[in-house]
């Protein structure tokens, strides 16, 4: 009976002592692979802070054509290892460079397109609705530079 007891507790003693040494062995491999995802994580998060701070951001290509500055503009919209996509920006409209000069015709201002002298619109402001400054600038063609400027004046005075 005794060599039963000790078969079986011999038997228990290795069937723990095995258990023990596979556990170590996989315990040792989540360890690795633990290290293995915080490193390729560190690596994506790199990544993404870089395409944080590159994303969205403007690039401005400057040429010369006929004597003329050309400029074209383009914005990151993706980012990756092999390869950056642009996106080309079309170019706004400038209407702050844009001048605009206010006449007296038939009593009412007219507004002219300074540049070319073309006629941009005719209003139903009468010039006597203007106060007496602003009146004597219209007279000698007040200037107004950019579209803004334009429609808070125009808003300003027709009604």
């Amino acid at each position: 009976m005794k060599r039963v007891i000790y078969g079986i507790g011999l038997f228990l003693a290795f069937l723990f002592l095995g258990a023990g040494f596979f556990l170590s062995y996989q315990v040792a491999d989540l360890r690795e692979k633990m290290a293995q995802l915080q490193e390729s994580s560190g690596q994506a998060l790199q990544q993404v802070s870089v395409l944080d701070s590159s994303k969205d951001q403007e690039l401005v290509f400057e040429t010369y054509e006929e004597g003329n500055l050309l400029r074209n503009r383009y914005r990151i919209t993706a980012y990756g290892p092999e390869q950056i996509v642009l996106r080309q920006e079309e170019e706004e409209n400038t209407e702050t460079d844009q001048e605009f000069l206010l006449k007296v015709e038939d009593g009412c201002i007219t507004v002219y397109e300074k540049e070319s002298g073309k006629v941009f619109e005719h209003t139903n402001i009468p010039l006597e609705s203007l106060p007496q400054e602003l009146q004597a600038e219209v007279l000698l063609g007040k200037t107004l530079s950019g579209a803004e400027e334009l429609y808070s004046f125009l808003e300003n005075y027709s009604s």
